[in-house]
Formats: C-alpha cells, sequence, structure tokens
C-alpha cells in the first residue's frame, strides 16, 4: 500500500497502463447469428393477460435428429454368470431333491439358454449386425449341466454350498473394490 496522497490504488480507470507501447487492437464487429422466428399456433386462442410462455419460445425450425445406433453386448459375460449361477443353486440342492427335479431344473435350464440365444439371433437381424458366434450357448448349456452331475458326484452339495458362499464373497469383494 502507498501512503501518498496522488496515489489511492488500483489502476486508474480513465487512463489504462499499457505495457511496452502496446495498445490493444479494437474489437472486431461480431456478426449476428440467424434468429429463429417465433410464430404462435394455429387456432390456439390467445388468454386475456397475453401470451403464455411457452408459445413466446416455439421453434419455428426443427431440430437436428441423429439416430443413435444400437451397440453389440460386450462378450457373454451374462451367459457365463447365469451358468455359474445354476450350477451353484442346482449342485447345492442336488442330494436335498429329486433326481427328477434336478433334471426338470436341466431342461428349465437348456430351455432359458435356447430363448436368450434366439433373442440375440433376434436383435443381430433387427441391427445388422454380423453374426456372433454360437458355440458359447451350446457351450454353457451342456458345460453347466455337466458341471452340476460332476461336482455332485466328486465333492457332494454341502461342499458345493460352501464353495458358492466363498465365491459369492469373493465376487461381492471385488464388486466393491471396483465401485
Amino acid at each position: 500500500m502507498s501512503d501518498s496522497p496522488h496515489h489511492s490504488g488500483g489502476y486508474p480507470q480513465d487512463q489504462p497502463e499499457h505495457i511496452g507501447g502496446y495498445e490493444p487492437s479494437p474489437p472486431e464487429p461480431v456478426d449476428d447469428p440467424p434468429r429463429t422466428t417465433v410464430e404462435p399456433l394455429e387456432g390456439a386462442e390467445e388468454p386475456a393477460d397475453g401470451p403464455v410462455a411457452a408459445e413466446r419460445f416455439r421453434r419455428t425450425t426443427p431440430a437436428r435428429r441423429k439416430a443413435i445406433p444400437a451397440r453389440r453386448a460386450g462378450g457373454y459375460w451374462r451367459l457365463a454368470s447365469g451358468t455359474v449361477t445354476y450350477v451353484m443353486v442346482v449342485g447345492g440342492m442336488a442330494d436335498y431333491v429329486d433326481p427328477r427335479t434336478r433334471a426338470l431344473g436341466h431342461l428349465v435350464f437348456w430351455t432359458l439358454i435356447g430363448l436368450a440365444a434366439l433373442v440375440s439371433v433376434g436383435r443381430e437381424h433387427r441391427h445388422g449386425w454380423d453374426p456372433a458366434p454360437r458355440w458359447p450357448w451350446l457351450a454353457g448349456a451342456l458345460g453347466g449341466a455337466a458341471a452340476v452331475e460332476i461336482l455332485v458326484v466328486a465333492v457332494g452339495s454341502p461342499t458345493i454350498i460352501v464353495g458358492s458362499l466363498i465365491l459369492l464373497g469373493l465376487a461381492l469383494f471385488v464388486l466393491l473394490l471396483f465401485g
């Protein structure tokens, strides 16, 4: 701060300080953007107190429309997670239900996998995508059923239940890590 009576601080407003003898160039004239006209709706009656606010801002030129293309899903993670869940559930209940109920579970699983494959094929045709490989659907259906039967014979349902809980805990931990 200066105690001088001639300098009150800051820059004087009437004479700006120019460094190096250069002065700023005058501003360039800016062309006004084209204006959109506003027209009232045909057949609409004006209220007694004037036009409605929305009517004053109605566009007469349409906005650009851009089609957003559909994207193909990334990989077969839904198929893999569904198959693993099926193995955990049916393998965990195998010792506690009738074998016919387990066979019915296999049939329902195969039906759901087939329906999911048909939906995937339908999306490919609808959006014009190149066909994806079909073998993962068959591998998921047959591999899931085979994994259930092999695990039931090899380790039993209680071990499958404990292993499923450990696997779900690890999956939850990883999900919490990545938010």
